[in-house]
């Protein structure tokens, strides 16, 4: 063993004994029958709150409100669904109809109660009583919810949608039998009997249809009230919390002696994650950790798993929503596995299962330090080397660990590395999933020695090739989250790790990120951001035509053909204004008619793309394949975002100093007011808070940087410039004009055409177009629409002639110019310009 070998096992061996855990401050100890054994644990909790309680009952509640509102929005379509079953009825023999309620009235009845009596025979006292309070409760909430349904402070359509009309009068709203029996049967269990459940459950399920049938009750009331009462159980369970039966150390200790086991002292360890720990001596001197996992602390982290699960792809997720039967089953085949093809770990000395919920796994004790507890100073090469090695023997046994970090990675007094951690292993792993083993290996060895000697270890064991091929892995996203939280002190830490893989292999700079993401965050706020966004939206052009009395045709049809020529041509012009930018910050000679496709191309893309995004990736794709150098592209492209937005800020100071000059126009002058001030205030709190102030300039820094030699080059060329310049000053007024001329097309008969200026169209439109870039939807799609309605009716615009105009001014600059820009964007695909 050489010198460093030599240093690391000490170190090792100095960190296993100093880690050594001692009494638990607060433990309790005990004695257990047969040989005297020490059980030292905190008390545990004669009741206990679980998170599966309060998540079940946040979804029966979403279930509720949806079914409550998929009832309002299709009220015709389940009345005619309910008249249709009791119709289909009459046809048949009486005697089925009343034979099938009777049967189903009966075991409704039998098997609770004889549930009930068993778990009083078992001494179960307290669920039964559990029960009955849930179902006592779920009979007075439903009870009451009847009595507020049926008054007049309720909605009517909530009344007409939870009853049905009968000969005597109306149905009730939500059935208090049927509520009360859920709770009470939700609560109560079936005692792990899958058979009794299954049929009870249909049973019940018979009942309802059998009360749909005779006309009892109408279909959406039935399907609320059984929510409800789930829902009534969840909320007891949760609010006054279960009985406690989680298995404790006297529990393990009696599982480990079924197993030959002899413990003399068993110690809890503390939880960690989803499972708990616990530390047992044995009579013959040997330590077991043992691992306890049961579903109260599965459940912990489970939406958190959930969402995981979600945003990444296939191969990059970790297969952690097993059952807990089936998670066992893993953790002990990795583990066999693992010892099989010469990988160290703990050696797996007992499976055994504790309850219906709880199962342990028993691990012979290593003596061995987590790298998270060395020091730095004694991760030398030597270990490096043993960790990679020992990664490169996963790769060859075709097995994926796929959590590797600091605290699952341990070293021994000799310098062996041991794995531990092992339930969200693989067996057969894919080439992408043990790419991501070593994309985690390297982050988490890159915190401890550094990138620099990481990579070079790396590379000196799976060799430069394999570490390159793991560069398109390396993103925040697919690290374990203590890698990632650890990652926070060292911010620039994945930047450096490229860097030393591209020293070694240059050419990997040309492979793209693997995309392993399904969903960004980014990507779900922008898609729930555009759906209340869409809705309410649809919520003006409903309120439009109730207020007018008139539907959207109608509206329409009585539109200025005029002035909506005008505002056609406006947005036909707004496309060359485009062209003008492009050409006038290119000092290279393009075509003029490339250019004005490229931009008619864009209004497509922009339209599955976020607000101002998509045309900038196009103009610069464009002018790549025109043989024009990235650099001088991108540069291109920000020195005309830069200038567009010095001029939209001036152009909102301008106009809204014009508007202002309106004698009479108050409501203008004080829209005006408020923007200049929204502004001054806006600019000076960034300016004053210093996190703002850095956000603000990481935002505003793509489009200046490089901006300025740009700059300079257009502005040697007058002809040029002027082009640069009048494009983009063109772009806004056009569409100014084309939103100016929609509300004038849009303004009924009987009023004034005059009662909007261009220059507060203008206002409107600056504002408006930067408030709904705030939030990165496609086209601004729908926040645009909003932004644009409230501006028009703060200066004076009536509700209907607002909504009008704006849908009108985003069929003609957004949604219809995607039908052309389709077609461009493909021709200028086939002809290799894009």
């Amino acid at each position: 063993m050489d010198t460093e070998e030599r240093d690391a096992a000490s170190a090792a061996a100095s960190a296993v004994t100093d880690s050594a855990p001692g009494p638990r401050p607060g433990g309790g100890s005990h004695k257990t029958g047969g040989d005297a054994v020490t059980v030292d644990e905190p008390p545990e909790p004669r009741r206990i709150r679980r998170q599966p309680d309060l998540m079940r009952l946040l979804f029966e509640g979403l279930l509720m409100v949806v079914m409550l509102f998929l009832g309002k929005v299709g009220v015709q379509t389940t009345s005619g669904l309910e008249s249709d079953i009791h119709n289909g009825v009459q046809l048949a023999p009486p005697f089925l109809l009343g034979g099938i309620t009777v049967i189903t009235n009966i075991t409704t009845a039998v098997i609770p109660v004889g549930l009930a009596v068993e778990r009083l025979a078992r001494r179960d006292s307290r669920r039964v009583a559990d029960a009955v309070i849930a179902a006592a409760l779920a009979y007075g909430v439903t009870f009451l919810l009847n009595v507020w349904i049926r008054s007049s402070y309720a909605p009517n359509w909530l009344l007409t949608e939870l009853t049905r009309h009968v000969n005597s009068g109306t149905t009730s709203p939500l059935h208090i039998y049927l509520a009360t029996l859920i709770a009470f049967l939700t609560v109560l269990g079936f005692n792990d009997r899958p058979t009794l459940r299954t049929f009870t459950w249909v049973c019940i399920w018979i009942y309802a249809v059998a009360t749909l049938m005779s006309g009892d009750s109408a279909l959406v009331g039935l399907i609320v009230t059984f929510l409800l009462g789930r829902a009534v159980a969840f909320a007891w369970r949760y609010a006054w919390g279960v009985v406690n039966e989680r298995p404790t150390g006297q529990v393990v200790v009696r599982a480990l002696r079924e197993t030959g086991a002899v413990p003399v002292a068993c110690r809890w360890q503390g939880e960690h994650d989803d499972v708990r720990r616990y530390e047992v001596r044995c009579k013959d001197g040997t330590f077991l950790d043992v691992t306890v996992l049961d579903r109260d602390r599965q459940a912990v982290g489970l939406l958190y798993r959930i969402y995981r699960r979600i945003r990444l792809r296939g191969p990059a997720q970790r297969r952690n929503l097993y059952s807990l039967r089936r998670t066992v089953d893993q953790e002990a085949l990795i583990s066999y596995a693992l010892r099989d093809a010469g990988i160290n770990t703990p050696r797996l000395v007992a499976v055994r299962e504790l309850n219906a919920d709880a199962a342990l796994l028993a691990y012979e004790r290593v003596q061995a330090c987590p790298l998270d507890q060395l020091p730095k100073e004694k991760v030398t090469d030597a270990l490096l080397v043993r960790v990679w090695e020992t990664v490169a023997a996963l790769g060859r046994a075709q097995m994926a660990h796929r959590r590797l970090a600091l605290d699952s990675i341990q070293v021994d007094q000799h310098g062996q590395i041991w794995l531990t951690e092992l339930r969200n292993g693989e067996i057969a792993a894919a080439d992408l999933q043990q790419l991501l083993d070593i994309t985690d290996t390297m982050t988490a060895l890159a915190l401890k020695a550094g990138p620099e000697r990481t990579v070079a270890t790396g590379a000196q064991v799976l060799g430069d090739e394999r570490i390159g091929s793991a560069l398109p892995m390396l993103q925040p996203v697919v690290l374990t989250r203590s890698t990632r939280n650890a990652m926070r002190k060292s911010k620039h830490l994945l930047q450096r790790l490229r860097e030393q893989i591209l020293e070694r292999r240059p050419h990997a700079e040309n492979l793209e990120p693997v995309k392993l993401e399904r969903l960004s965050p980014r990507t779900l706020f922008t898609v729930a951001a555009g759906c209340f966004a869409v809705y309410v939206l649809l919520f003006q052009l409903s309120s439009a035509s109730s207020q007018s009395g008139k539907n959207l045709w109608q509206l329409f049809s009585e539109a200025s053909p005029w002035w909506l020529l005008v505002a056609v041509l406006a947005s036909a012009l707004t496309y060359v204004a485009a062209a003008m930018v492009l050409t006038g910050f290119i000092p290279e000679k393009l075509p003029v008619v490339h250019n004005l496709l490229v931009q008619v191309a864009a209004g497509f893309v922009s339209l599955v793309a976020p607000a101002a995004v998509g045309g900038v990736a196009l103009n610069t794709r464009y002018m790549q394949k025109r043989g024009i150098p990235t650099g001088a592209a991108v540069s291109a492209v920000g020195a005309s975002q830069a200038v567009a937005f010095v001029i939209h800020i001036a152009l909102i100071a301008i106009f809204s100093f014009i508007a202002g000059q309106n004698v009479g126009k108050s409501d203008s002058s004080t829209l005006v007011i408020a923007i200049l001030l929204a502004i001054a205030i806006l600019i000076m709190v960034t300016m004053a808070v210093p996190a703002l102030r850095h956000f603000a300039r990481r935002r505003l820094a793509p489009f200046f940087e490089g901006s300025l030699p740009r700059l300079l080059d257009v502005a040697q060329n007058p002809r040029k410039l002027t082009i640069a310049l009048g494009g983009t000053v063109a772009l806004s007024l056009f569409n100014a004009l084309c939103l100016w001329a929609s509300v004038h097309a849009m303004t009924p008969a009987s009023k004034s055409p005059h009662e909007i200026s261009y220059a507060t169209a203008a206002v409107v439109f600056l504002t408006a177009q930067t408030a709904g870039s705030f939030i990165p939807v496609p086209s601004g799609v729908g926040t645009v629409e909003i932004a644009m309605t409230g501006a028009l009716r703060l200066v004076g615009v009536d509700n209907e002639t607002a909504v009008t105009s704006v849908l009108v001014y985003r069929m003609l600059r957004t949604y219809l110019p995607c039908i052309p820009g389709y077609l461009t964007f493909t021709h200028l695909q086939r002809k290799g310009l894009l």
